[in-house]
């Protein structure tokens, strides 16, 4: 068995636990690959650098929602975005998307911003990484006004199914992280049941949202067998079968050849 981590933010380990030890644990514990997500533009280029060391970790470019800011030099960071683009390792733009549980940043910069990144995923046929939290109805209406890129990842869904059923008639996939193991969680849960066998993912969103045997630690990619198991039992299938399909899932949606045997390499 290996599994796939579709979205973790590998930059984020720190000196007491390096992303060396992150990787190693990943591999004992059977997951093998890892798209590792960028928030901003400093942090793709942090990404990128991982990957050129990592053959496992394969980099995103992009801004999340928070972290546009105040507007004032939106214009300038976007332009940056479109000259990163012109690199040749990115496997998706993102995250991008809109967030009102926190809006650090207003509603309408954070619809510039994710309207520029969607234009740019199509412009470069490039996946799309969309953080969307408490803003189904507006991230739904930008997606249908300006047109999703062919593959559009939803990370770490945390709607309801309601919310979910117009997204998946777009075709999107749906990706499930720690948050489905919560006891509240309930919600989630029932969403997972609705999304199409060839449309699921696994993520961490490490290093947030550690899985219920884990909650109260920092999370990383080792913890991805918790999420596996409670998605297995949710969706009655056998976890080996599972974790072969979402990880065969995640290498159509972000374009990346796969094989097996992959080791870590720490004496880079």
């Amino acid at each position: 068995m290996k599994l796939f981590d579709s979205h973790c933010h590998l930059t984020w380990a720190d000196d007491q636990y390096p992303v060396e030890e992150w990787l190693q644990q990943a591999h004992a514990n059977q997951v093998e690959q890892f798209i590792c997500v960028a928030v901003d533009e400093k942090n793709a280029l942090e990404c990128k650098a991982l990957a050129d060391i990592f053959p496992q970790v394969h980099p995103t470019f992009g801004i999340h929602p928070n972290d546009l800011g105040d507007g004032s030099e939106l214009a300038a960071r976007l332009q940056t975005l479109n000259s990163l683009a012109k690199e040749t390792s990115w496997v998706a733009v993102g995250e991008t998307g809109m967030d009102f549980f926190r809006e650090h940043t207003t509603r309408e910069v954070q619809e510039e911003g994710f309207t520029f990144q969607l234009e740019l995923a199509k412009e470069w046929d490039l996946s799309t990484v969309i953080h969307c939290r408490d803003a189904a109805d507006a991230t739904l209406a930008i997606l249908k006004n300006h047109g999703n890129p062919e593959r559009c990842i939803m990370h770490c869904w945390s709607g309801s199914p309601d919310e979910l059923k117009p997204f998946l008639d777009l075709g999107v996939w749906v990706s499930f992280a720690g948050n489905l193991t919560y006891p509240k969680s309930d919600a989630i849960r029932q969403s997972a049941q609705l999304v199409p066998e060839h449309r699921l993912l696994l993520e961490t969103d490490a290093p947030f949202l550690a899985p219920q045997p884990k909650r109260g630690k920092r999370n990383e990619p080792a913890f991805l067998p918790h999420t596996l198991q409670a998605l297995a039992e949710i969706r009655k299938m056998s976890p080996i079968d599972l974790a072969e399909i979402t990880y065969q899932n995640t290498c159509e949606a972000f374009e990346i050849s796969f094989h097996s045997g992959i080791e870590v390499d720490t004496d880079t």
